[in-house]
Parts: C-alpha cells; structure tokens; sequence
C-alpha cells in the first residue's frame, strides 16, 4: 500500500503519490468530483503504464547529460494540511516544486537552483503537466464529458496561461496563469489503442500528457523550431551561473466560463484582447486590449515575415492604438491589412513584460477555393489510373472522406458560374471510380467490403453527397446521366445508409444510427426528391430520416450522440446537435450545443482556436474535415438559438481551418503552393510522439512508415496529404462562404462576424469576407438581406433598424 500525501482547504483536495507526483486535484465544491490530473489509476485501467508522466514529474538536460525525476529519490516535506514541497538533487542541479493552497487558488512554484561552484548549461527542463485530457475507454459518455477536459493554450511572451474546460461545458473549469518565469512550450505525448481494423465500434481511446517546457532549445522539435519565426525566440538553453537560481510560479483557479477565464487573468496581471483571429486581404484587424491596474504600454509592435520566411519585418503601431474614453486602462486598435500572411502583435510593457498575440490575413476566400479547384483538377485527378484506380482523385483512399474533393468542386461550381472541366471530371470519377468502387458491381445495395471484415456505414455519406450534388448541376452539364438519375441514387444510398435492415454485420448495423455528413445535405435533398416527383424515394428516405431523429432524440438522454467510431467525438456531438435542430429539437439540441462550445478552442494563436481533436496527429490539432464540420455545426446552432457564443467559436474555429490550405504561411516546416493543401495542422510543440510534425502541417502520408503497424497497414498505400479534405469547404460554402453576421452585445455594441463594420454619418457600412457573398443577417434584429439570382452581395448598410444594399 503506497503512502499518499494529502493537501486540503475549504476550495481543494491536492493528493500526492509516494514520490510526490500529483495523483489527484480536485475542486470540493465540484458536483462532479472530477479529478483535473491524469489518475494512475486509470492508466492502470486501461494499461497505459506512465506513471513516469503524472503531474509535476519532470525531465532536465544539464551539460549535455538527461536526468529525469522518475531516476531520482525526492525529499518530501508535508507542512500542516497547506504547503507541500518536493525537492530533487542531480547533477549539481537542484529541481524544487512547491504547491501552496491559498483560499480559492493553489499557487505552484518550480525552482532550479545551481549547487555547483561552476556555470551549468540548460538546454531543457520539461515538467509533466499531465490535466485530465482524456478519452476514457467507456460506453457511458457521461465519463468523458464530467471527468476529462481539452486544454487551450496561450504561449509566447510572460503570460502565457492554460484553459482547461471541462468538456460537459458545465462549471467549474480550472484556469492555470502564468505569474512569474516564462514558458517556452507546451507539448504533448499520446498513449492510445486503436481497434479501428477490428469488427467493433467505438474503437479508439486515448489520452494526452502534456508537457510544459520552462526551458527548451528547440531540440525537441528541429524542425519546427527551425523555421517558426512567430515563437523561435523563446527558443534557448539556459547558462546558470554558480549558485544562480530561477523561479517559475502558476497559479490554478477554478473559473465558471470563458469570459471568467479573461477576468480571471487580468487580476493575476495578464493583459486582455479580444481580437479578429483571421481577416482577409484588405480586411480590418480590429483589437479591444484591457490592461491589467497599473500596467502602461511602452510599445506595440506589428511584426510579419517576407513570402520566403528569410527576413522579418517588425514596424511600431502605437499610432493606431486609441485610448477608450474614461478609460484608462482599454485601448482600441484598428489595422487595415493588404499583406496576406500571418501577422504578430508584441505588446512591451513599461515593467519590462510582453504579451503576444498571432493571428492571419487570407488572401480572398474565393481566390483560395478557385486556386484549390484547378489544382485537384491538374494535380490530384487520375484519369488513366496511374495510382490504381482510372479517374479517382488521388491519394487513394478507401474511406468516404476522401470524396470530398468531388463534393467540394461540385458545390464550388453550384455557387458560381460552372466550369464545365471541373464538372465533368467530378461526373466521371463519381460514375467510373466512386460507384465501382465503394459497390459491388456498382449495386447500391452491396456495398463492398473494404476494411477486412466489414465496410463503413460512413462511406455512404461522402458518396450520397457526390450524387446529390451532381443532381444539382445544370443538364447541360452532365454527360453520363441526367440530373434526376443523380437525384434517384443519391436516395439510394442514403435509405441504404439509414436501414439497419439493408445490412448483416453487427458494426454496420449499429453505424446506421450515427450521426455524419449528410446533415449537410438531407433535408435539400428530401425537398428535391419531392419536388422532382420521386415520391416513392422520398417516402422511404422521409420514413428512415424521421426514425433516425427518433433515436437521436432518445439517444440524447445519455449523449449517445457523442459516440462514433470513437469513444467520445466531436464528429458525433457536433452532426448529432445539427440533426437535432433540423428536426426541431432545441432542448435537446442544446445539450449538445454546450458540448460544442467547450470543444473549440480560444487562444491567443489563431491555430489554436479550433474544434479539439487529436487522433489523426496524437496530438491537439486541426483536422480539416471534422473541424470545419463542427465549426458549421457551432453556425447552425447560433441561427437557431441567438447566442453570439455560438458565432464566435463558429468563426473563428472556421477561420482556422483555412491554416490547411494557407499559401502564405511560412511559420511552419511544411509550406504549400497556391491551391494545395494538407488535411492535418498539429497544433502543439513538441508533437512528443512524431517531434516533425510539431507545428506543422501534414496527410496520411506520414505514416506510411510508421512504427505502429496497424498506421502503417491503414496508411501504405497513401501518397499525399489532402486525403480527408474537400467536404469541409462544403460546409464553409453554406456558411461563411456566403453570409456574415451582425450582432449586439448586452451593451448595446455592434459587432460583425465575418466581415468588418466602417461608420457612414448616421449609418454602418458593412463588408463581408465571404468568398461569394450573398447574405447578410442580424438575427436579434430579425434583419436579413439577401442577394437577389446571379448577384454578388459584398456590402451593405445598416441604418434605421434596416438592411439595404449599397447602390
């Protein structure tokens, strides 16, 4: 029976393990009893075995030699029930943790002190910072979202701070900031099992340990460090002189949302922004900075890198920095930008403190989706069948994913004036590769076994699309069937998809009742089917669909939603939450909708404020496809229940996806040309598991050669990086691809999303960054402007409770 040690207060419970790593945090008022640590005993359950990674166990580079804790004997001082200190000798270093329960806050202290008569060299110390940051391995979801939490950081200069957010939404949350030292990184190490190639679903679990660098060199991470001109200056090894000591302080505070988390921190000293994430070319960066008391700006510089990343341009805006009036310490900012690129704000203080904030300039939207078009259609069509398979859109792929390249080029051409080559290779792969492929015999009721033993229910979704949309092409158009005939198997596959009946193996059958893509599209396609006089297939799909929702709605008494091929997934949650509004469900829906919004990300980096997901790089990132999916769920919900929450996680998450398909991002090891693009953006540094993928954006074809062989198994044949990309785009289209938003807050301030606000005498003059826009609304106005057929709605004017175009 090990020995534990025990911290204890009216607000906390601190318990330590016999080598005085934290085995269990938790907040006594907290209904929940959630434990905000990594467990030993979960990692017990489920096998994992790291103990050498819980919480405040930690690894340190001294003149060359490693030296890690979990080697180490500590010394443990236990003093009354309130202060707990743990200290480690090696190689002349001494490493010293303090953790002190104050009131409503447990402030950590971490100490490095030289013991040696002689200069120590420091290239690294890292400590575990291992939060609950868990997909538990449980049926039950209600696990998942009461005792795990996705971790949102904001790095760079002294004030960096940590956002771990419950993912039931449901307070309290624990804010930890950043009071005294600098940190340099914040990595993460992924343990996981994947059954994916067995006949199970769920099939994946797994869990994050996270990892604060006080110290770090870049070795971690070579190649991101390397060439990330935003954070490579807190990039450095450490010279500690003789008997030198350095001190680190954070402070952990239970906080009740995201708006408490920013309070929160400005009387822990932070500064405060709101800001515009992501802008584009010609654009509005507008910025709201709240100093902490006493605080004074000394500078605010705006720093950019050349389009070949080798120069970097810093220039001073205090000019454009406006004092709020009777407002001492709230200052406005305002940037019109021509330069695409990411851009860097460094905010001096006169205490000798700087905060960073990063975020982007796009080149206009419609000129990256036009770009992407031509080079899906140059690039990655294979009509001879070089690859494998004639007329496929490359890299291969087995699963449904990969057909949103089709789904994207058909609805692109949808929106605009078609163009006919785009049109006809999308037409030939769908009939000469897609249903060929993914059917045996191009029999919509066998679909074909691509997965060993069983096929995906999922598939059915990317390809009912295809078909869906090619119904919406004008006849003209189309050279191998009619309009109506895509119409019909578009119904096909979709009854097919939703009848547990049409299928034998157990997996099949169980997926028929999870959530997917085709949210995006069934209810236009239950309208056409009817209006096209398919009243037979619209019988069957109405009947199916109207099933479907059924279980949705008892489902979601047990968030039954939230499962799918994962244990707990943000493409459940975030479709089922759709599913739910389209078929008037709001209380329900809204169950849903707050596990949304404790899913995407805020941050002061753009990149980072993105729907939390982690398998497809083991570590917290974006992935194109379902963060753009959850992003157009977190829209929908806005629409239909007028919470700017909603619209604002919905934009920015969004706007962070483009990172994808970013020409002008030269941050990161892997750039792009103009109209190419990579599914996968690894937010975090290091990327512990893969160290070049840190930072950086990467495809499946990473793993082709990867240690794990079920990754290479899964992956061998893969030969790019935009493999599950396109469908997202799709939902971008019917979002902020064609409508920006006006909106008020509870003071009465007008605030525009996706687009910026310019004041014309009495009236506001809005422009919109939508790639084809069409749409304006203000939803707690109930004010909506559309554009009329064929009409590009750029601007329009708000002015005496009114809508009107700009003539």
């Amino acid at each position: 029976m090990e020995t534990l040690n025990i911290l204890s207060n009216s607000k906390f419970e601190l318990i330590f393990d016999q080598r005085g790593a934290v085995q269990s945090f938790k907040m006594k008022e907290d209904l929940s009893a959630m434990n905000w640590v990594v467990d030993p005993a979960y990692l017990l359950e489920a096998g994992y075995e790291d103990r050498d990674k819980l919480f405040g166990e930690w690894t340190a580079t001294v003149d060359g030699q490693t030296v890690c804790s979990a080697e180490l004997d500590p010394q443990i001082n236990i003093n009354g029930i309130n202060r707990a200190a743990i200290s480690y000798e090696a190689n002349g270093l001494s490493i010293g943790l303090q953790y002190d329960l104050e009131d409503n806050q447990l402030r950590w202290k971490v100490k490095c002190v030289n013991r040696t008569d002689k200069k120590l060299t420091i290239n690294g110390l890292h400590v575990w910072f291992s939060l609950a940051y868990i997909m538990f391995r449980d049926d039950d979801v209600i696990r998942n979202m009461e005792q795990s939490c996705a971790v949102f950081a904001h790095m760079g200069g002294d004030y960096s701070k940590f956002a771990a957010m419950r993912r039931s939404n449901k307070a309290p949350h624990l804010g930890i900031y950043g009071t005294k030292g600098r940190a340099a990184a914040l990595g993460t190490l992924c343990r996981y099992e994947n059954r994916f190639l067995e006949q199970v679903s769920p099939s994946l679990d797994g869990l994050l340990f996270h990892r604060l660098s006080l110290i770090e060199d870049g070795s971690s991470m070579p190649e991101s460090a390397a060439v990330d001109w935003i954070y490579k200056d807190g990039y450095g090894s450490v010279e500690l002189e003789a008997v030198q000591e350095l001190e680190w302080e954070y402070v952990f505070a239970p906080v009740a949302d995201q708006e408490d988390f920013y309070q929160r921190a400005r009387e822990y000293g932070h500064p405060r922004w709101s800001y515009t994430p992501v802008l584009t070319k010609g654009g509005s960066f507008e910025a709201e900075l709240e100093l902490a008391r006493g605080d004074k700006i000394q500078e605010l510089l705006l720093i950019t890198a050349s389009h070949d990343g080798e120069s970097i341009s810093k220039e001073s805006v205090m000019e454009h920095l406006i004092q709020e009036e009777g407002k001492p310490e709230v200052f406005i900012l305002s940037l019109k930008r021509e330069q695409p690129g990411e851009h860097k704000l460094e905010l001096h203080l006169e205490s000798g403190r700087k905060d960073v904030l990063v975020w982007n300039v796009l080149e206009p939207i419609d000129e990256i989706l036009e770009k992407r078009a031509e080079w899906l259609c140059s690039h990655n069509y294979d009509p001879d069948g070089k690859a494998g398979r004639p007329h496929a859109f490359i890299p291969l792929s087995n699963q449904g994913e990969s057909l949103g390249k089709l789904t994207f080029l058909l609805m692109k051409n949808k929106l605009t004036g078609a163009v006919e080559e785009q049109v006809e290779k999308a037409e030939t792969s769908a009939v000469l590769d897609m249903k060929r492929h993914w059917f045996e015999h191009g029999d919509f009721a066998k679909p074909r076994i691509l997965y060993g033993t069983f096929y995906r229910i999922f598939d059915l979704d990317y390809i009912a699309h295809v078909f869906y949309l090619l119904s919406c092409m004008p006849a003209s158009m189309l050279k191998l069937n009619s309009p109506e005939t895509y119409l019909q198997w578009a119904a096909e596959v979709m009854v097919v998809r939703l009848n547990p009946d049409c299928h034998q193996g157990e997996r099949e059958k169980d997926e028929t009742g999870l959530n997917g893509v085709f949210i995006l599209y069934v209810h236009d396609l239950l309208k056409d089917l009817q209006d096209s006089n398919l009243h037979e297939w619209h019988r069957k799909l109405l009947h199916l669909w109207n099933k479907f929702g059924k279980r949705m709605e008892q489902g979601s008494r047990r968030y039954g939603g939230a499962i799918t091929e994962h244990f707990y997934d943000n493409a459940g949650f975030g479709p089922t939450c759709e599913t739910l509004l389209l078929l008037g469900k709001e209380d329900e829906a809204r169950e849903y909708g707050e596990l949304i919004l404790a899913n995407i990300g805020f941050s002061n980096d753009y990149r980072a404020q993105n729907p939390d997901r982690w398998w497809e790089a083991l570590s917290y990132m974006i992935h194109s496809l379902w963060g753009g999916m959850v992003a157009s769920s977190a829209r929908t919900a806005y629409e239909h229940f007028g919470d700017p929450r909603y619209l604002e996680a919905a934009y920015r998450s969004t706007m962070a996806i483009f990172n994808c398909y970013d020409w002008n991002v030269v941050s990161t090891p892997r750039r792009l040309q103009p109209g190419e693009a990579a599914s996968t953006f690894s937010v975090a540094a290091p990327n512990l598991n893969m160290p070049a993928l840190s930072r950086n954006r990467f495809g499946q074809s990473v793993f082709r050669e990867a240690s794990d062989p079920l990754f290479a198994a899964l992956f061998a044949n893969v030969a790019g990086d935009d493999w599950d990309m396109g469908e997202e785009l799709v939902a971008y289209l019917l979002g902020f691809g064609t409508t920006a938003y006006v909106y008020k807050d509870l003071k009465g301030r007008l605030y525009c999303v996706n687009g910026y606000l310019t004041q014309d005498s009495d009236s506001w003059i809005i422009t919109s960054y939508a790639a084809y826009p069409q749409r304006f609304v203000m939803l707690d106005e109930k004010l909506e402007l559309r554009a009329n057929r064929g009409e590009s709605l750029r601007q329009a004017r708000l002015a005496n409770g009114e809508l009107t175009r700009i003539m």
